[in-house]
């Protein structure tokens, strides 16, 4: 390939990229948050990567129980150990029908599954500044509990 051609193609690739970028527009103006796109071009191949997610972080919490004796709370991937106030999205999964899932704290008693269910439940929250307790009833004096902080 000459340089000629290489330089060519290169520009053909920037120019898509930034054509896509400038008219993508947001498809996804009612989550309120922010879009990346990240372009990439290698010879004549042009890949572009979107993420959208919220500009303080995400919305949602993930809670796990069973199938053994342990229950987690998660956000992004990682155990949450501090969260911001606010409004989320609690999606649980209970895996076992000894268990269930209960959130307690400031204004929060939630029981989101029952011991026999086994499953996936969603609820929303408003979580307070204070501890948070998420716990299997019938287990918790066992240690299947665990506690997060909302600030």
């Amino acid at each position: 390939m000459t340089p000629r051609t290489t330089i060519a193609l290169l520009l053909v690739g920037v120019a898509l990229a930034f054509g896509a970028v400038a008219c993508g527009g947001d498809d996804n103006s009612s989550a309120g948050g922010e879009t990346t796109t990240e372009a990439t071009t290698t010879e004549a191949t042009t890949t572009e990567e979107t993420t959208t997610g919220e500009t303080d972080g995400s919305s949602t919490l993930k809670g796990e129980t069973g199938p053994g004796f342990t229950i987690e709370v998660s956000q992004n991937g990682q155990d949450a150990e501090t969260v911001k106030a606010g409004t989320y999205t609690l999606e649980v999964e209970d895996k076992s029908d000894q268990h269930n899932f209960h959130l307690i704290g400031p204004g929060v008693d939630e029981k989101v599954t029952d011991v026999p269910f086994v499953g996936d439940k969603s609820v929303t929250v408003t979580l307070q500044k204070g501890t948070y307790t998420y716990q299997c009833d019938p287990h918790a004096s066992s240690g299947m509990k665990g506690t997060f902080t909302v600030n």
